[in-house]
């Protein structure tokens, strides 16, 4: 379970990466459940549009960051843990951390725990 663990966690940060909307909510419903729900201490997202809006939030909050896995992919029981990264590409430190806890179903994702390690004063 590993690698497709591994493999779920990097599809999952590339649609918090996508700009594109079209492409973006096509990786959205592949990664996610169709009632998936997306939970970090600011926000509740349920669905697929909600879970969109979120991310092109994020986005607008901060342009031209990109999400990293950082370090590896922990799964057992459906369920995988990972920390990630939100920089600018070359910056030296990232500008947030944060911490995913996501319950799998059937290869998708049917809930995220996000937690924030590290954020800008401005949030």
């Amino acid at each position: 379970m590993t690698h497709a663990a591994h493999t779920l966690a990097e599809r999952y940060i590339a649609s918090w990466n996508e700009t594109d909307a079209l492409r973006r909510r096509s990786m959205i419903e592949d990664v996610y459940t169709e009632h998936a729900r997306y939970t970090d201490p600011m926000v509740d997202a349920k669905g697929w549009q909600a879970i969109d809006a979120t991310i092109v939030a994020v986005q607008e909050m901060f342009p031209g960051h990109r999400f990293q896995l950082a370090g590896v992919v922990d799964a057992h029981h459906d369920t995988l843990r990972f920390q990630w990264h939100l920089a600018t590409p070359g910056a030296a430190e990232p500008l947030v951390i944060g911490f995913d806890v996501a319950a799998m179903e059937e290869g998708r994702i049917r809930q995220v725990f996000g937690f924030l390690d590290k954020v800008p004063q401005v949030i």
